[in-house]
């Protein structure tokens, strides 16, 4: 039915929900003017919610948790209380997500160190926790990795200067959290076998080669 077809008073709430609909901003406006109104156990049962719907899509930490639930117009003192008790469930532990994000970001794309950290403290968590999870990982494992990472690059630059290929290998690492002093390790390390490989290449001519020079 139109909105024409209803009283001035019905006529103009309709539209006024039309607008809500089409507009996130005003939606949103709404949801944190209703939530801010509740108390006590509706309160605590509607972030409760907002959590667990936070937690269906994927593990957080509790910062962000905390920020979801605010966001929706609910008090820390509530976002607080429903947090805790999650925690007290198992359903929030920071220290178990971060090991879960430095194991991850380790195996499928060679993050380390520093670039760990950052992506952690992205996700709100605290020092003590990140320097625990990245002290998991045992240097002589980030220094084989970091090889793979190099050796792998590496094959796709034949014919580039030693020069611009260390500048490009070491960035590399640097940008996933390497040290400086184990990147320059592993990049020189790299850079002497491929040149010496190329070395004994080209020492070391085909027969066919031999017997074109031969009268």
């Amino acid at each position: 039915m139109a909105p024409s077809s209803f009283a001035p008073e019905e006529r103009s709430e309709i539209v006024a929900q039309q607008g809500t609909r089409k507009d996130p901003g005003a939606r949103l406006k709404k949801i944190r003017e209703r939530n801010a109104g509740l108390s006590g156990v509706e309160a605590i049962e509607a972030a409760r919610e907002v959590a667990l719907r936070q937690l269906d899509s994927r593990s957080r930490s509790r910062h962000q948790l905390q920020c979801a639930i605010e966001s929706q117009g609910f008090s820390s003192t509530i976002a607080h209380d429903v947090l805790d008790r999650l925690e007290c469930v198992g359903l929030i532990d920071d220290e178990a997500f971060a090991r879960a994000i430095v194991s991850d970001r380790f195996r499928t794309s060679g993050k380390s160190g520093v670039a760990l950290a950052e992506e952690m403290r992205r996700k709100g968590l605290d020092e003590t926790v990140i320097e625990k999870a990245i002290s998991c990982l045992a240097q002589e494992d980030i220094r084989a990795r970091g090889a793979e990472l190099v050796e792998k690059k590496l094959r796709a630059m034949r014919g580039v200067s030693r020069q611009v290929a260390y500048r490009r290998l070491f960035g590399m690492l640097a940008r996933k959290g390497y040290s400086p002093g184990m990147s320059h390790k592993i990049v020189a390390e790299a850079l002497d076998m491929r040149d010496s490989c190329e070395e004994w290449e080209n020492k070391w001519e085909s027969p066919e080669e031999e017997d074109a020079r031969c009268p």
